[in-house]
């Protein structure tokens, strides 16, 4: 083998030392990429939990349906700043202790009465660490709805141009 060659390979294999620590294969991570927080697939499922008592499903699709706990993770990633990135994920660590301490299970064990009631009394309760999580969840969960394909397709009727034009109207 000639000097070349080898420096070549040892190229390659050093900067693949140099990448193999940023490449996380755990199941543990979250199904999507994001930079500032730091999220499980078990916060990432509860979220999904949270925004499907927000919008849940009925004869149109749920949060879940669309994915809108993704869109709430994007937002707060994205748009958000430190302090508050630090409030979603505070209040999203609390939820599955709230609900414990509560009704003795999980949010996600809980039914579907007992969630809408922990989420109201969290939003309601003006002291709670919780609050500013929900509050955040509840806005962009909407938001999302609100934006999403299904919304502007099947029940807004989206117009590319808005406003109708008619030039040729009698004086």
């Amino acid at each position: 083998m000639d000097r070349r060659t080898a420096l070549k390979h040892l190229a390659i294999f050093g900067g693949g030392i140099l990448l193999a620590p940023s490449c996380q294969f755990s199941k543990k991570s979250a199904s999507i990429a994001m930079d500032n927080l730091n999220i499980n697939r078990d916060q990432e499922k509860l979220l999904a939990d949270i925004t499907e008592t927000f919008i849940p499903a009925t004869d149109i699709p749920g949060a879940e349906d669309m994915k809108l706990h993704h869109f709430v993770l994007t937002m707060v990633d994205d748009c958000r700043g430190p302090s508050d990135q630090k409030a979603f994920q505070k209040g999203l660590g609390m939820m599955n202790d709230i609900a414990d301490q509560k009704y003795g299970q999980s949010f996600s064990e809980c039914s579907v009465e007992q969630k809408d009631q922990l989420l109201s009394s969290i939003l309601d309760n003006k002291s709670s660490e919780a609050q500013p999580f929900l509050n955040m969840t509840r806005r962009y969960t909407i938001e999302g709805f609100l934006q999403s394909k299904y919304v502007l397709s099947e029940i807004e009727h989206y117009k590319l141009v808005p406003g109708h034009f008619d030039g040729c109207v009698a004086v």
